[in-house]
């Protein structure tokens, strides 16, 4: 055995000759380490993750460098989605024990599938979104979320106890019922679900089932003893077909891990993956075959697969901004802050989004465009009577683009009129009259307008006969 004060290694004797160590306690809470560990093994292979974890946490806890209960702890935090925990715990398996590189295996295999981080990133954005809309009693918009990031990870056990509590808070418990059952089916006794699953079970149900549930803890319990030799092997693998811990969990409590470290990485390699290929690109087209080392054909195949990929990244980066614009706006809709939500949204091309992002997209405009349009009007004419001619225009311009009422356009359009009068435009000043004559002739203003422009035009008008008339002089 090895002392665990100087690391002297000797045969037998709970003394250490070397340094003379009493490792008695050590001995001691080294089983008590394994023996939870074992149960932990014991609880994972059978589903019971919640307890899983409970045992495994308090085998580190007893002996810090049991790395294998480190290392499955870790597989069981991803497996419920706290990849952030998983992270943690083989990071200090490594650093403990240089020699089991089990550990920087499965952070190895994290790294490389940046594509799944990608969609869990997602998932756990919407969940904190779902969040969001429950503290402001807005059940239907979270399950919305919920159900969105489910699509992302199916196994997003937090995402699903939150979609049944959204159900249930809207009394309706039937559809709670299928979101409860698939995290028991994940998390066998997962006490959320369990909690939930008591409040919308009748009584009678209840007692009816349990005989069910007594006669096949037995039964699962043998073939958990049949199957626990066979997983000490298994456990080494990450993905398999019949392993108990897969990697397809979420990420629930690693928002700050994932937006400040995977996400913007992720985003940044994408921009120096563009810049990189830009750059062979224009070396490509600057290249003039002089040392024969390609012909032209092959150089212009090149070209082609370069622009390609440039386009690829651009769009694919282009995307991921449209959907965080458009989820944001859902949030400001949600506060009540129509004009800012509508702003976000207003210039979107929706022509490549999913249909499930259209959709969003679809509601935040159908909400907020009416009524940011009427306020950033009222905006507009309070910075023009205030003589603040940019702040003006600026909102009286957003009104346009936003404006779904054609009985007050004209308006808008003449007080871009004034605004360009007040500046001294009046070529400017006079199309936008026209523009309120010819196209709203019904406007309110369509009168002021023409009026306007007969001002104008005599002042022109005046102004060049001055002009004429010094001259001549």
């Amino acid at each position: 055995m090895k002392c665990p004060v100087c690391g002297y290694i000797f045969k037998s004797g709970n003394i250490c000759p070397d340094c003379g160590t009493d490792i008695i306690l050590y001995n001691k809470t080294r089983t008590i380490s394994d023996r939870l560990y074992n149960e932990g093994l014991r609880c994972a292979n059978e589903r019971d993750l919640t307890g899983a974890i409970d045992n495994l946490k308090k085998s580190v806890m007893v002996n810090k460098f049991n790395t294998k209960a480190r290392n499955l702890l870790g597989l069981v935090y991803y497996e419920k989605g706290l990849v952030a925990d998983a992270l943690r715990e083989w990071v200090m398996s490594s650093n403990l024990n240089k020699n089991d590189k089990t550990a920087a295996e499965y952070m190895e295999k994290i790294q490389k599938n940046a594509r799944e981080l990608e969609k869990m990133n997602d998932a756990l954005r919407l969940y904190n979104l779902a969040i969001q809309y429950m503290g402001q009693h807005s059940e239907d918009l979270a399950l919305i979320q919920l159900k969105k990031a489910i699509s992302y990870n199916s196994k997003f056990v937090d995402a699903y106890n939150l979609a049944a509590l959204c159900n249930m808070a809207s009394g309706n418990n039937t559809a709670a019922e299928p979101f409860i059952k698939r995290v028991l089916y994940l998390d066998k006794k997962n006490p959320t679900a369990l909690r939930y699953l008591q409040e919308i079970t009748p009584v009678s149900k209840v007692a009816s089932s349990g005989a069910a549930e007594i006669k096949t803890a037995d039964d699962d319990a043998r073939a958990g003893r049949k199957r626990r030799l066979a997983y000490s092997e298994k456990n080494k693998s990450i993905i398999g077909k019949n392993e108990v811990i897969t990697f397809a969990g979420g990420l629930i409590c690693a928002a700050a891990v994932l937006f400040a470290l995977v996400f913007p990485t992720m985003l940044e390699n994408k921009n120096k993956t563009i810049n990189d290929l830009t750059t062979s690109l224009e070396n490509y087209e600057s290249y003039n075959g002089a040392d024969g080392s390609a012909s032209y054909d092959d150089i212009v195949s090149e070209n082609a697969q370069l622009k390609e990929e440039i386009e690829k990244y651009k769009n694919s980066v282009e995307l991921q901004t449209k959907i965080g614009n458009v989820s944001k706006a859902y949030a400001l809709l949600a506060n009540g802050e129509y004009k800012e939500a509508a702003l976000l949204i207003k210039d979107i091309d929706i022509s490549d989004m999913s249909d499930e992002d259209i959709e969003m997209y679809d509601q935040v405009r159908e909400q907020t465009f009416a009524t940011a349009a009427s306020d950033l009007f009222s905006e507009g004419k309070m910075y023009y009577l205030s003589g603040n001619y940019d702040d003006a225009e600026q909102s009286l311009n957003d009104c346009l683009d936003l404006i779904t009422d054609e009985d007050y356009t004209g308006e808008v359009i003449y007080y871009l009129g004034k605004i360009a009068e007040g500046r001294g435009e009046t070529a400017t000043a006079i199309s936008y009259y026209q523009r309120v004559i010819d196209e709203y002739p019904e406007s309110s203003q369509a009168a002021n307008a023409k009026n306007s422009i007969d001002t104008l035009n005599a002042s022109v008008a005046s102004a060049q006969e001055q002009t004429q008339a010094q001259t001549n002089e």
